[in-house]
């Protein structure tokens, strides 16, 4: 049994109680979204990183085979395709605007590269909240690479 009156009112009402849980529950939000936004920059990031050793591949593949190699730009399905299989698809939230050569018989736009190394060419623009990545192909040198503007 109690003896004072201090003894009964110990301890933290129900109110008191949901008030903490609520600020926990608003904290543990803030914090998921922070979280959220950092994986899809890193998806982005890893993307440009694949596209980029993508065509890397495929130049050398093309001097390897001796044979012309292309990876192929499919804007609809939100895809990078290099002939033989390997494929990437671009994640949520990333843009293309591509500038390559379009064939003549309306198949898919593709950087082709050639025995010598050289090749087609282009300029992928990538855009992601706001900023623009480059990713170019030398049509001279077949060199790729990837450039925050």
């Amino acid at each position: 049994m109690p003896t004072s009156r201090t003894e009964t009112e110990a301890g933290f009402t129900l109110l008191e109680l949901l008030v903490v849980l609520v600020i926990l529950a608003l904290s543990a939000t803030a914090v998921m979204s922070i979280g959220q936004s950092s994986l899809e920059s890193a998806r982005a990031r890893s993307f440009l990183v694949e596209a980029e050793a993508l065509f890397r591949d495929a130049r050398t593949q093309a001097i390897e085979t001796r044979s012309p190699t292309a990876v192929t730009i499919d804007v609809k399905a939100r895809r990078l395709s290099l002939a033989g299989g390997r494929s990437l698809v671009m994640p949520g939230g990333l843009s293309l605007d591509a500038r390559i050569a379009v064939p003549k018989d309306g198949g898919l736009p593709a950087v082709r590269f050639f025995p010598s190394g050289a090749s087609t060419g282009g300029e992928l623009a990538f855009g992601f909240r706001g900023r623009t990545y480059d990713l170019r192909i030398n049509w001279l040198t077949g060199r790729a690479d990837v450039q925050a503007l």
